[in-house]
């Protein structure tokens, strides 16, 4: 039994175009996910997934040097779909991480092993909830979902990258926007909670403010964290929904 050189060439460009998105997308790119099993995960995708990418492959794929570009091109096809779904979850972790500041919780940082880095608490309970509930939504089947969408519209090493770069970039500004929203009542909440505290220091001048704020801002920050939670769970599938947009206008995008 031969195997063709195309087919393994195939084969090996869909495998780079999922690892691709196995190093940026949500939930497979976590570092608690040994690197073994991403590999041998994204080697099945890449079997199953090859008779999708039906298309021809580049003309100078069987060159050294076009194969190499095939490659590149693929990789970051795959981490810009990868990306492309991970903005929704950064505008989670913003918000949770503004949070945390408005409660005075900033000098809680902390290294945290699912993101690599220090973390403020409310930003990693946020972050750590919003993929409980992605998992729950069954987002990793949106991912590969998407994935497979893109091998039908976007050949083998023919993805037009210029156009994902101004896509992020206009992405950047629409998470902060609604980072800004899911932390707005915090903020609220507590600013009114500095305005009764400025109205309280002038009544009372002798009253030691540093350690009548602490407290009350976590008090307030904890109850109103309790009340977002419920409506957090509520907004969870629009905001997978929002996830789902992305990757679809990022598969659009770089289509040729």
């Amino acid at each position: 039994m031969t195997i063709e050189a195309d087919t393994v060439f195939r084969v090996l460009l869909v495998f780079v175009r999922v690892g691709g998105l196995f190093v940026a997308a949500p939930f497979f790119s976590r570092p608690f996910i040994p690197v073994l099993v991403k590999v041998m995960l994204a080697a099945l995708l890449a079997f199953v997934l090859a008779g999708f990418a039906a298309g021809p492959l580049p003309a100078h794929v069987e060159h050294p040097v076009g194969f190499a570009v095939a490659l590149t091109i693929e990789a970051a096809t795959g981490l810009l779909l990868g990306y492309g779904a991970r903005f929704v979850f950064f505008a989670v972790q913003t918000a949770g991480e503004v949070i945390g500041f408005q409660m005075s919780l900033s000098m809680a940082q902390a290294y945290s092993p699912t993101a690599d880095g220090s973390a403020g608490p409310i930003g990693q309970l946020l972050s750590v909830t919003f993929l409980l509930l992605f998992l729950l939504l069954d987002g990793p089947a949106h991912l590969v979902r998407a994935l497979v969408g893109s091998f039908e519209v976007i050949p083998l090493g023919g993805a037009r990258l210029t156009a994902g770069g101004p896509l992020l970039i206009e992405w950047t500004g629409a998470f902060f926007a609604t980072a800004l929203r899911l932390a707005a009542p915090f903020m609220v909440a507590l600013l009114l909670l500095d305005v009764a505290l400025g109205i309280f220091a002038r009544v009372v001048p002798q009253a030691d403010l540093f350690a009548i704020s602490l407290p009350a801002k976590l008090v307030l920050g904890i109850a109103a964290l309790f009340v977002f939670a419920q409506g957090f769970v509520a907004l969870a599938p629009s905001l997978l929904d929002g996830v789902i947009r992305d990757l679809a206008e990022m598969v659009r995008a770089l289509a040729p």
